[in-house]
C-alpha cells in the first residue's frame, strides 16, 4: 500500500473513531522514512492507540507491577492512547513504548550511555558469544540490548520471560560491578531520552 493510501485510510479511521491504530503488518511494512512522514503529517493533532502487541505487554505490566502501570496510565481513562509522535518507537528495530518518565516509582530505563567503562570492556566477549551463538547470561543479554537500542526493564523482562524481581536484583548487581549507572529519577533521565 502506498503511503498516500495509508494516510487516506487512517484519516478515515480517525474521523470515525477519534484516533488511529496500526496493525502489526502495517508497522512491519513501514520504513523509518515513511513513519517520519506520517508523524509529520499528524504531529500535534492526532492520537494513536498502542499496537496490539504493546497493549498485551501493558496488560502483563498491570498484573506484574501495578504501581508502574498506575504511574503511566492513572485511572485508566484513555489507556493506551499516545501521541502519534511515538510511532517510530514501534518499528521492529526499536524497543516499543519507552517507560522512562515515572513519577511515583523508580525508573529502570537504560541507554548505551548508561554503560560504564567496565561494562564496555565486557562487550567484545558478549559480541563474540553472539557470533558463536553461545547463550548469554541475563546481565550480558541486557548489555547487548543496550548496545542496540534503549530499553526499560519491564520490556526486557517481558521479552525474555525473566521475573521482574530477578531483573531488578540483576540491575543492582550490574551497578555494583561497575557495568552500568542506574538513574531512577525522571529528571536525571531527561537528557538520555530521544523520543
Amino acid at each position: 500500500m502506498s503511503i498516500e493510501n495509508l494516510v487516506r485510510q487512517k484519516e478515515e479511521m480517525r474521523d470515525n473513531q477519534g484516533y488511529i491504530q496500526f496493525s502489526p503488518d502495517e508497522l512491519n511494512a513501514l520504513s523509518l522514512t515513511q513513519v517520519e512522514k506520517l508523524v509529520e503529517h499528524w504531529h500535534g493533532h492526532t492520537m494513536m492507540r498502542l499496537p496490539e502487541e504493546e497493549i498485551a505487554f501493558f496488560e502483563w505490566l498491570k498484573k506484574e507491577d501495578p504501581d508502574v502501570w498506575d504511574d503511566l496510565w492513572g485511572d485508566g481513562e484513555d489507556s493506551y492512547m499516545v501521541s502519534i509522535d511515538l510511532l517510530p518507537q514501534f518499528l521492529k528495530e526499536k524497543n516499543n513504548f519507552p517507560i522512562c518518565d515515572l513519577r511515583e516509582t523508580d525508573n529502570y530505563y537504560f541507554t548505551h550511555e548508561h554503560i560504564k567503562n567496565k561494562g564496555r570492556e565486557e562487550m567484545p566477549a558478549i559480541i563474540e558469544k553472539t557470533d558463536k551463538q553461545t547463550p548469554l547470561n541475563l546481565d550480558e543479554l541486557l548489555l547487548f540490548e543496550l548496545h542496540i537500542a534503549p530499553i526499560d526493564i519491564w520490556h526486557f523482562s517481558y521479552r525474555y520471560e525473566a521475573p521482574l524481581k530477578t531483573v531488578k536484583a540483576m540491575i543492582d548487581d550490574m551497578v555494583y560491578k561497575g557495568w552500568i549507572v542506574h538513574l531512577t529519577d525522571r529528571e536525571d533521565l531527561v537528557r538520555y531520552i530521544d523520543v
